[in-house]
């Protein structure tokens, strides 16, 4: 009887030592689970300022694209104004040259 109750005394250590290492794996788990939640959070965080500066250089690109379309337009403009004169003021010569006393203003 005696060696009974004492198995039995053992038993309920056991299983009590073993509910306590369960309640410490909880608290552990638990205390795991809360700095994953703000490393997500931190992440998440993150995420949303690269989307932020990702979204503002994108609208930056669009305008620089235009801006530079806009400038070689401009060059462009310039040679060919730039071209015209060239050739203008060639004929001008040329018809100077054929008759030097008249004006070709």
């Amino acid at each position: 009887m005696e060696s009974n109750r004492e198995s039995a005394r053992r038993s309920r250590m056991r299983r009590q030592s073993h509910i306590d290492n369960l309640r410490n794996q909880v608290n552990q788990l638990d205390l795991e689970n809360r700095e994953l939640g703000n490393r997500l959070r931190l992440v998440i965080y993150h995420l949303q300022q690269v989307n932020t500066d990702n979204n503002r250089l994108v609208t930056e690109q669009e305008m620089l694209r235009l801006r530079l379309s806009e400038l070689r337009r401009i060059l462009i403009l310039r040679q060919l104004q730039q071209q015209q004169q060239w050739e203008l003021n060639n004929r001008r010569m040329i018809m100077y040259e054929q008759n030097p006393l008249r004006s070709y203003d």
